[in-house]
């Protein structure tokens, strides 16, 4: 595999750690994925082995579990992991995208949920493959605000501050990276609306819940809040709840030829559980 893409800056490997200490208000504050896109990328079946990958703490996997397949939750936040571990259905590995602690070729689908931009994607895309059977699947998925509703823009601009409509700015395109990669072919992509229903405690949470205002100084995430509590003084209409709108944008690929080649020089295709 080869990419050109730079190291995470200092700043951003400050963002990508910074998780763990909002854990609750991740929970709390981030929506769930759609059935419809999870679907699309697993297939119309039960009891496929899915690892979700950098799952923080379970929004994605709960997902996967519902629909009857056998789950793995691997993050390395511990605080993330811990609430993750009160859903049903899941099984919890402390790990990194880029030092899988899975046996080759031992799942039948890896889904990554608002994570994938924060890999070191060098080193986890063979990582990915390396645990993936022959035929399995990679699935990527981001939340995305759908900013068209005025409202959900002034939310978007309060939480993005003075990065709001850079180019580039909080958006991440996975497909170059897919495409360079020589370890998978074949990307698809499909994209699926839903919403989430926020009360005013429920639209701060979703606030804290994001890296750019885990890591700012106390005086300016508080800042962040006045000017998300004043989108919600301005916008709801009690006690009817905020709708926010998302658009779920999914990309599904699968492993090489050359990749399953190397992973049977490797080791064996693991049994099914």
């Amino acid at each position: 595999m080869t990419t050109d893409e730079p190291a995470l800056s200092p700043n951003d490997a400050a963002r990508a750690t910074s998780f763990g200490a909002v854990a609750s208000a991740y929970d709390a504050g981030r929506p769930t994925f759609p059935v419809d896109a999870l679907t699309w990328i697993l297939g119309p079946g039960r009891g496929l082995q899915v690892l979700d990958l950098g799952a923080g703490t379970g929004k994605l996997a709960a997902v996967a579990a519902e629909l009857g397949h056998d789950v793995v939750a691997v993050d390395p936040s511990e605080e993330m992991l811990s609430v993750c571990r009160q859903r049903p259905g899941i099984d919890t590995m402390v790990g990194a995208a880029e030092s899988i602690p899975l046996a080759h070729a031992s799942v039948d689908a890896v889904i990554v949920g608002q994570a994938f931009h924060w890999f070191d994607h060098s080193r986890a895309l063979p990582e990915i493959a390396r645990i993936l059977r022959p035929n399995g699947v990679l699935g990527l998925l981001w939340n995305n605000y759908d900013t068209v509703v005025p409202w959900v823009r002034r939310v978007h601009r309060a939480i993005m501050g003075e990065d709001f409509g850079a180019p580039g700015a909080d958006a991440f395109d996975p497909m170059p990276i897919l495409l360079q990669s020589d370890l998978f072919a074949g990307v698809e992509t499909a994209r699926f609306k839903h919403w989430q229903d926020l009360d005013r405690g429920g639209l701060r949470q979703l606030a804290l819940s994001h890296s750019r205002v885990a890591v700012l100084t106390e005086s300016r995430r508080e800042s962040v809040l006045e000017q998300v509590d004043s989108v919600y003084e301005t916008s709801a209409r009690p006690p009817e709840p905020l709708r926010m709108p998302y658009i779920t944008g999914c990309y599904r690929t699968r492993p090489s030829d050359l990749a399953n080649y190397r992973r049977t020089l490797d080791a064996p295709v693991a049994p099914h559980l």
